[in-house]
């Protein structure tokens, strides 16, 4: 089994610290998630705020993930770490809603504590996570890392893809090398759409 980890993603509930400045435009945005598009004047006041507030990027990423060949044959293990440190296990059968504002919905009863028969979160940091799947050989990609032919995850069991607009990921982890796929930085849907491909053939 190969393992997948969107890290440090920018998917959570709105933060108590702006929660009583932001109003819900029922019309508009409903959802107790955090979301760039609606809060944006209100997350300027947050810690690392230009990390923060990007639940499309996962939305996308994870699309790619569970349409892919790898994961449609179950030799894949998919999940999202965020911020805040909580891990979101995904079965590999899972079928997310296309719809983003479906998907928010999904996601916000998720991180409220309400049962999904697919998915479950837990508090945990990544590298919590790392252990406790055993990983042995692990790639963060990075567009800082070792420029290297996309084939090179064969040789892996585990991948690290940043699920944030800007900033950086460090990982205290053993065995972990940083590798860059292209000259430039790619969408993490991208990188994702790559990794599963070449490990899919």
């Amino acid at each position: 089994m190969k393992n997948i980890i969107l890290a440090k993603s920018a998917l959570e509930l709105i933060p108590k610290e702006i929660k009583g400045k932001v109003k819900k435009r029922k019309s508009l945005f409903k959802y107790d998630i955090l979301d760039s598009n609606y809060h944006y004047k209100f997350m300027r006041d947050l810690k690392d705020w230009e990390m923060r507030g990007r639940p499309d990027i996962v939305h996308f990423s994870l699309l790619t993930i569970l349409d892919s060949p790898i994961c449609r044959e179950g030799k894949l293990n998919v999940y999202v770490h965020t911020y805040d440190n909580k891990v979101i296990y995904i079965n590999p059968k899972t079928r997310l809603p296309r719809n983003y504002f479906r998907f928010l919905g999904v996601m916000e009863k998720l991180l409220k504590g309400n049962p999904n028969p697919l998915m479950r979160v837990e508090e945990k940091t990544l590298e919590e996570l790392l252990h406790e799947i055993n990983a042995k050989r692990v790639i963060l990609f990075s567009k800082e890392g070792k420029l290297s032919h996309p084939s090179v995850v064969k040789g892996y069991d585990t991948f690290i893809i940043g699920g944030f607009p800007k900033g950086t990921l460090n990982v205290d982890f053993e065995n972990v090398d940083k590798i860059s796929i292209y000259p430039e930085g790619l969408m993490a849907w991208t990188v994702c759409g790559i990794c599963c491909s070449f490990l899919s053939y």
